[in-house]
């Protein structure tokens, strides 16, 4: 796994493919997670609906979706706090599974998180934790020879892994988007906004740049009741 700073194609999809994930440098998402931070996390109004567009879609990983899954949707969005101690994965059931949904960690100053890597290529035993997420037991990955591949983030970072990838939260957090394929999210609520003119065109707008990622938005109450 390697940290690109040249965005190559081929070897983000070989480290997807073979170790669950790959970093793709971002010297500026500390600063705008700490401005989300300092806002209280407005995700829901013009400034968050921005910054998801500047990074949940940024061009690399537009890349990665398109070569990865089928028409995709954003699908889940949220901030996952430190939890030490405890390996997560957002997908359970390796080759089984498939790999229908990805994961984007957009990581804020000083975090810390061990990612386990080729985890995602066993169907591992797991329990369901207590943030809802699988928890796979250090059994399980230490009988599959699965180890932990710790990465520091000072200036915060950015990460795309295969969903099915076991991780731990050491220090900090990160503000997660997951993309699944349609099918995978049939049951998943969806990502509710308050109605108002300028969310709904901008919204809008987020769809026609992006015509092979939808969006899994509703708004929670309109003069149409319009859901997206």
């Amino acid at each position: 796994m390697s940290s690109i700073a040249t965005f190559e194609l081929d070897v983000a999809e070989k480290s997807l493919l073979e170790e669950g994930f790959i970093v793709l440098d971002d010297p500026i998402v500390g600063s705008r997670i700490k401005e989300m931070e300092e806002r209280e996390f407005p995700y829901f109004t013009e400034f968050g609906l921005d910054f998801c567009r500047q990074f949940a879609f940024d061009e690399r990983i537009r890349s990665i979706l398109e070569a990865s899954l089928k028409e995709c949707i954003l699908a889940h969005w949220l901030r996952y706090e430190q939890f030490p101690g405890h390996v997560e994965c957002f997908r359970k059931g390796g080759p089984r599974a498939g790999r229908r949904v990805l994961t984007v960690h957009l990581w804020a100053k000083g975090s810390e998180v061990a990612y386990y890597v080729g985890s995602h290529l066993h169907d591992l035993g797991t329990v369901t934790g207590r943030r809802s997420l699988h928890e796979i037991p250090h059994s399980e990955l230490n009988r599959v020879g699965s180890e932990p591949r710790v990465k520091y983030f000072p200036h915060g970072g950015l990460v795309i892994l295969d969903a099915r990838l076991g991780f731990e939260i050491k220090e900090g957090y990160a503000i997660t988007f997951l993309f699944a394929e349609e099918e995978v999210i049939v049951k998943w609520p969806k990502i509710g906004l308050p109605y108002s003119k300028a969310l709904a065109e901008k919204v809008s707008s987020m769809e026609k740049e992006m015509p092979t990622i939808r969006l899994n938005f509703s708004f929670d109450a309109s003069p149409g009741s319009k859901s997206i």
